[in-house]
């Protein structure tokens, strides 16, 4: 382990060389070493705000809204796109209403003004949604300011140049499978809102989007079983658990869909999850 993290050292300061304006990371700010190795293997102008994450739980996440901002970059070394991500989730909500992004902030965000803030090739601010889930584990860095709304690094991932442009690739009714470090969970007697698709695979809905229903909470999402444009084969249900539901992808790897109105689902069953709701 010592010596992963002596090879990392040495990277990120060659790493701040060349790309002048990396700041040098001693091995003292690693708390998480041990997933470095996998987790933290992008290295470029942004800041590095994997190096010194640290493993934090969110509770009563249910409801709650945010977005997450996404910093495009190009590996030094790899010369490969990715994504560095930052997510609003318990910040910005003095008063405690349950928004992390509250609307007066996030209107005033200009994506080009934080790309060039952070050196990013580009900058993105997702929809705004609201989770389902009720906690969440992961590893996570220090709030950074985005043009008044702070926002934590959560992950980074791989990108394509379609993302930068702003012009993404279709994802309702797609599967995608993307780098996930998070563990989520449902508790017993949460209603979860599930689709089961063609290949008799069952998602599970981890955040909802203002798209079509302004004010709406997770308890009104049954309406979407009239909502939805639904492919052949494809079906919207309802469930209360009888237990816990915690989604848990071994491989790193986790499963995700979106329906047509931006609501996000993480697959469930083996490898993703305890069980199959």
């Amino acid at each position: 382990m010592t010596a992963i993290g002596g090879r990392r050292a040495v990277r990120r300061a060659l790493c701040a060389f060349a790309a002048g304006g990396i700041a040098f990371v001693g091995l003292a700010a690693t708390p998480a070493r041990a997933a470095d190795a996998t987790v933290c293997r992008y290295v470029s102008q942004l800041p590095d705000d994997c190096g010194g994450a640290f493993q934090h739980k969110y509770d009563n996440l249910r409801d709650e809204r945010y977005v997450e901002i996404d910093l495009f970059a190009k590996d030094i070394f790899k010369k490969s796109l990715y994504e560095s991500v930052y997510n609003t989730s318990g910040l910005n909500d003095p008063e405690e209403k349950k928004d992390s992004a509250p609307q007066p902030l996030l209107q005033a965000l200009n994506p080009k003004a934080i790309a060039k803030q952070y050196q990013a090739l580009a900058a993105a601010i997702s929809p705004p949604r609201a989770w389902t889930i009720d906690w969440l584990s992961d590893r996570v860095g220090s709030a950074r300011p985005f043009g008044g709304l702070d926002a934590r690094w959560v992950g980074y991932r791989p990108a394509a140049e379609a993302a930068m442009s702003g012009k993404p690739a279709p994802r309702a009714y797609r599967y995608f499978s993307v780098p996930r470090s998070a563990i989520e969970g449902f508790k017993k007697g949460s209603k979860v809102y599930l689709l089961d698709d063609p290949k008799g695979r069952t998602f599970v809905m981890r955040a909802y989007a203002e798209k079509d229903l302004k004010g709406l909470t997770s308890d009104d999402l049954d309406q979407l079983t009239d909502r939805l444009s639904l492919p052949a084969g494809w079906k919207f249900r309802t469930e209360v658990l009888k237990k816990d539901l915690i989604l848990e992808p071994k491989s790193g790897t986790a499963g995700i869909t979106e329906d047509d109105k931006e609501n996000v689902y993480d697959l469930t069953g083996p490898g993703q999850s305890n069980y199959t709701p």
